[in-house]
């Protein structure tokens, strides 16, 4: 088994399902139109991957009130841009772009233990500093300001592979660009809120099994 530790969530079925027959599709027909089905991993896609990072940590301890509110509500802003841009430009990725996406929706499928994941590596030195701050809140001895410097780089992480790289497999016009610029900035800013507002937030009680939740997301593969 790989050392290199990564960010991964279980995919659904349905998400499975889309990403396969999308991959499996352009093997058998590399030059071949396969929009549709590529049009089809984005909902589910874009829905797991926000779930992972907002609505999972929260129902794992049933949380409610201001913390709950202000990540909620930035997830809520993720959601509209990431469909939004998603909506505009998959549809007409062209049969080169969808080669590339292909390339890209491969890299980010993972197997563990017969279950289908959807994740990314992390490099080193941010891997070994999760485990070091997941462990200090398991242990009850974590401090607040290295949680938001993790939680930062491992969203930070989640921008680069499930959206700049995505989108980098697309060639962009100048509209196009500005589009994908203004939606990046706005997905960018409530994240960072999420993370800078939302965990300090938390009440006392729910920091451990939150972290825990976070801690169940890191995986090695191969």
């Amino acid at each position: 088994m790989s050392d290199t530790l990564y960010v991964a969530f279980p995919a659904s079925e349905t998400l499975c399902q889309r990403i396969d027959t999308f991959l499996a599709k352009m093997r058998e027909n590399p030059s071949g139109n396969h929009a549709a089905d590529l049009d089809g991993i984005t909902d589910p896609f874009i829905d797991e991957v926000l779930h992972t990072y907002f609505t999972g940590p929260i129902e794992a301890v049933n949380a409610r009130g201001t913390a709950v509110n202000m990540i909620m509500g930035a997830m809520k802003v993720i959601r509209k841009a990431a469909h939004g841009l998603a909506g505009r430009l998959m549809r007409k990725a062209s049969v080169e772009e969808q080669q590339a996406l292909a390339q890209h929706f491969s890299s980010l499928r993972l197997e563990k233990d017969g279950g289908i994941f959807v994740g990314y590596p992390l490099p080193a030195d941010l891997a070994e500093r999760a485990n070091r701050v997941f462990e200090s809140f398991a242990n009850g001895e974590g401090e607040m300001a290295h949680l938001v410097e993790v939680m930062h780089g491992i969203t930070d992480g989640a921008i680069e592979n499930y959206l700049d790289k995505t989108l980098g497999s697309l060639k962009l016009g100048a509209i196009n660009r500005g589009l994908v610029s203004t939606a990046r900035a706005t997905i960018n800013k409530a994240s960072t809120s999420a993370v800078d507002k939302g965990l300090p937030a938390m009440e006392r009680s729910h920091r451990k099994p939150v972290v825990a939740y976070y801690q169940s997301l890191l995986h090695r593969f191969g």
